[in-house]
């Protein structure tokens, strides 16, 4: 932990990390799909000493109407 964070306190900072994206052909080798491999991470990350922090997941919201 950074000095000016235990005076301060940390400065969050919104970050997210994507997953690598590979591309493929299809069964026919017509077109290319894409592929993930895994899910999107969001975090906080502090300015100063680069402490990470995960952001807790939202709720779907409800339709409207």
């Amino acid at each position: 932990m950074n000095i000016f964070c235990k005076l301060l306190g940390h400065t969050w900072v919104h970050k997210s990390d994507d997953p690598k994206i590979a591309w493929n052909t299809t069964k026919d080798m017509a077109e290319l799909a894409m592929t993930a491999e895994g899910e999107p991470r969001f975090y906080e990350q502090c300015a100063r000493c680069h402490e990470e922090r995960d952001l807790p997941r939202r709720a779907k919201a409800a339709p409207q109407g």
